[in-house]
């Protein structure tokens, strides 16, 4: 990467710095990202890539929120990653776009609280491990835990955890195949 690129993206960066996110080496975040009251507890590994109009988000609702992101996993644009708990995802990790992943809900049941004003539930950490794929537009929802190099159809909703090499697809996201006990890795596998 030559030093005018180096440049323009640590610039983008300035307002995520000045809000407490911490960069590694030769990571950066694409232009049109929200710039969220709170970003202190966002860490991002060396040589990882955010595209443009993220919205990374710790919830003014938690105290001591994270949302830590592996060197060398790159995440799409349009991503939606909000924390009221923990968020991790792991190293070499490929996040395609428009992906959500959030560790609570809204808490929208109770009649007497409008839901602007009711707040968010608690929140559950999810873990996302090295090498995975997740597919665009996919939702990873609260107390999920994504094992080494699981792949996430486009369009799924994971509502829970899968081991290691799983293939999912679907709303919910079910068990597809696992690529261990496929090991001739075609892609029939209708994702």
């Amino acid at each position: 990467m030559n030093i005018f690129s180096k440049t323009i993206g640590y610039l983008i960066s300035v307002p995520a710095r000045l809000k407490g996110m911490r960069f590694g080496k030769n990571s950066f975040i694409g232009p049109g990202y929200v710039v969220a009251p709170v970003l202190k507890g966002i860490l991002l590994g060396d040589n990882t890539l955010i595209g443009r109009n993220a919205w990374l988000d710790i919830s003014r609702y938690a105290s001591g929120a994270e949302i830590r992101i592996g060197s060398g996993t790159q995440i799409g644009r349009n991503a939606v990653i909000s924390a009221s708990k923990k968020i991790s995802i792991g190293k070499k990790c490929l996040i395609s776009y428009n992906v959500t992943i959030v560790d609570h809900d809204h808490d929208v049941f109770n009649p007497e609280i409008a839901p602007m004003d009711a707040g968010i539930t608690e929140g559950k950490e999810i873990l996302i491990e090295d090498e995975c794929f997740i597919g665009a537009h996919s939702f990873i929802l609260k107390g999920v835990h994504l094992g080494k190099h699981c792949v996430v159809g486009a369009a799924s909703v994971v509502t829970k955890s899968f081991p290691a090499c799983s293939v999912v697809a679907g709303s919910p996201a079910r068990l597809i195949r696992n690529l261990k006990e496929n090991e001739n890795h075609d892609s029939d596998a209708g994702i």
